[in-house]
Order: C-alpha cells, then sequence, then structure tokens
C-alpha cells in the first residue's frame, strides 16, 4: 500500500483550501512582491534616516526575521523588530517605522501607528489588499496610510496566501523591495534571481507529487510526526527557524518551538534534565550550513553529540546554497512543505486557526 504523504485522496480531504497551491507558488509570492513594492514611491526625507523600526506580529513579522537575520552584515542602519503595542523610547523624526499586518488590522500594530505618528517619524506599510476596520472598529492599516499619505506597499494574496505564515515571500520580498529602494540593503534583480533558483531547486524534490522516498521534506515530517520539535538555526538561518518553528505550531498544529546557536550552549544543555523523562519525546531539527562562522559550525557538531548522548533524536538539514540569501530561499521552501506534510500527518485542516481566532475574538468583546 501508498505511503499516506504519496496519496492524493489524504490531501483532498485535510487540504480543502488546497494552501499546497501556495507552497507550490511561494517563489511567485517573491516575484509578485519584489516587482511591485519597487514601484512604491518615497520622500527623499525617507532615506535619511538613521534607524528603522518595524512593528508587526506573528506571521507578518516573519519576513521582518529573515531580513534582519539574512542581511545582518547588509544592512546599513540599525534595524529593531517590535512584537507589541509600543515602540522603543529612542524612536524620533530620525526613525523609520515600518508597520507590516497582513490582514491590515493588528491592533498592536494601528496602536504602534499611532506612536510612530506622535512620536514624527517616517511611516511606511505593508499589508494584504484588503480595506477594513480592525474588531475593535478602528480604521484598518490600508485606509489609514491612505489617509496620512504613508508610503504603503498594499499586495493581492489570493490563493497564493490565505494565512499571514503562509505569505512570507510577499513579506520578505516586499520588505527587501522597499528597503533596497531606500537604499538601506543592497539587494538586486541578480539576488532575486539567486533566491528563487534555490527555491525552485527545492521544489523539484518536496513538491506533492514527488514520492517519499525521493523526498526530503516528507522524510523528515514523518520523523518528526508525534514528537515535540525544537529547531536549532543560527547567524543568517535564525530568521528561518523562527518561520519554520511558528509554521509547524500554527500549520500542523504540532507543538515546536527553536534555539539559536551559540546562545543555547549557555543554558539549554542545562536545563534537559528535568522533568525526567520528557526528552524522550524531543526531536531537534538542526539546520546547518558552511557559511556559518567556523566556531559556529564546530558548535553543531558539538551540540548534536551531546543531544545525542542524553537521549534527544537529532536530525540535521545541511544547507547547499552559495551563500546566505541562497539559503534563505532554500530553508524558506523546505520548511513550508515540511510543515504542510506534517498537518496532514496530523490528520489535520493546516488552513484554520480556531485557537487563535477564538482569542482574538474574546480580546475584541466588550
Amino acid at each position: 500500500m501508498a505511503n499516506m504523504l504519496d496519496q492524493a485522496k489524504v490531501y483532498a480531504a485535510y487540504d480543502p483550501d488546497d494552501i499546497a497551491y501556495g507552497i507550490d507558488h511561494l517563489a511567485e509570492q517573491v516575484r509578485l512582491a519584489w516587482s511591485e513594492s519597487r514601484l512604491v514611491k518615497f520622500p527623499a526625507s525617507y532615506k535619511t534616516c538613521s534607524n528603522i523600526v518595524i512593528a508587526g506580529m506573528g506571521g507578518s513579522a516573519l519576513g521582518p526575521d529573515m531580513l534582519q537575520s539574512v542581511f545582518f552584515n547588509n544592512l546599513t542602519v540599525p534595524v529593531t523588530i517590535v512584537r507589541g503595542y509600543d515602540l522603543p523610547a529612542f524612536v524620533d523624526n530620525k526613525t523609520l517605522v515600518l508597520l507590516s499586518s497582513f490582514s491590515g488590522t493588528t491592533e498592536e500594530v494601528l496602536e504602534a501607528a499611532v506612536v510612530a505618528k506622535k512620536r514624527k517619524a517616517k511611516i511606511m506599510a505593508i499589508a494584504a489588499a484588503t480595506v477594513g476596520h480592525d474588531r475593535r472598529g478602528e480604521v484598518g492599516l490600508q485606509e489609514l496610510a491612505a489617509k496620512e499619505g504613508w508610503p504603503m506597499y498594499v499586495f493581492t494574496p489570493g490563493d497564493l496566501a490565505k494565512q499571514p505564515r503562509l505569505g512570507t515571500g510577499f513579506s520578505l520580498a516586499g520588505i527587501l523591495g522597499m528597503m533596497s529602494t531606500l537604499e538601506y540593503v543592497k539587494f538586486g534583480e541578480a539576488d532575486v534571481r539567486r533566491l528563487l533558483t534555490a527555491m525552485g531547486d527545492v521544489l523539484d524534490t518536496c513538491a506533492v507529487d514527488v514520492l517519499v522516498k525521493d523526498n526530503p521534506a516528507k522524510t523528515v515530517a514523518q520523523s518528526l510526526h508525534g514528537r515535540t520539535v525544537f529547531v536549532i538555526g543560527a547567524e543568517h538561518l535564525l530568521g528561518n527557524a523562527h518561520v519554520l518553528s511558528n509554521q509547524i505550531n500554527e500549520t500542523s498544529k504540532q507543538f515546536a518551538t527553536y534555539f539559536a546557536l551559540p546562545e543555547l550552549n549557555h543554558h539549554l544543555l542545562e536545563g534537559l534534565t528535568f522533568p525526567k523523562g520528557f526528552i524522550k519525546n524531543v526531536t531537534v531539527l538542526m539546520l546547518r550550513s558552511a557559511h556559518y562562522h567556523e566556531r559556529v559550525q564546530k558548535r553543531f557538531k558539538v551540540t548534536a553529540d551531546i543531544f545525542e548522548r542524553i537521549g534527544i533524536e537529532v536530525i540535521e538539514y545541511d544547507c547547499g546554497g552559495k551563500d546566505a540569501i541562497e539559503e534563505c530561499g532554500e530553508v524558506l521552501q523546505y520548511g513550508s512543505f515540511l510543515s504542510y506534510y506534517l498537518a496532514m500527518l496530523n490528520y489535520v485542516n493546516p488552513t484554520p486557526i480556531p485557537f487563535v481566532d477564538e482569542f482574538k475574538e474574546r480580546m475584541s468583546a466588550s
């Protein structure tokens, strides 16, 4: 009998919204967002800011996470990501504040917009093409940006992204497009092509129609099924590690979290002793790269050895990109498939997020 991940009826039964289409066409998000966001016009003063603050929550902050880690050595000014209602005290008229909200109605981001305006910051925004109000009846981000005259990239997700964590291509490339126009990051057409090529290479081996025996995303999903997942990343792939753990949580409905090397070496290993027995259900997924600092590469090996010695299963994913940009695209595409296959193994529809929706409804109740 065929493996369940090789059966079309499984996908038809548990993915009625066909989010697999968007995962297959993740590169199309990048292509669209890059070309469209480059058309956004900015006042000259937006190019002279001393720092950048990005306000976003959940899936809407995943693109900024990748930007911050992949372009760590490329960004010309400091970038701070804020996940909350307020902004740092240093935000002033020399700060560029980017408001990121897939829905356009994220209450934390809308409140941060008020703070940014009061501080006379330079403000721009990114959101999906929906004009509306938030759950408390306040003006949505797209309408607010139009009213205030803030530059904004508005993308139309359609079938390419039916949830924020599935729209990471729009988020990453859209922000990159605007940031490169403003000359805060060096990223051009050749870089986009390399990113897309790396994503396409993963598509060739990890797509739904590739059988388990030849499909590394399906194979690893089977190994992670029913397990607590620790995703371990470093340097340029730390943002990808966050994306992957988020997608396993929301898409697969399975517990995952992420840790950074070398930071985890300074605390986590000692925290695996108690409660007794819990590590028996833990699997570590390590995102390894030949482009990490040589000492970090050694840390991956030593850390894996210790994990295995104390009884934790370790799976290593060896990235094959020529640089950080290619590996970002590679892991983004791979992780999207991986979390999707985990959802199928868990017999769940990957699209709905009922607990998150319930929480938002209760928060909006008077």
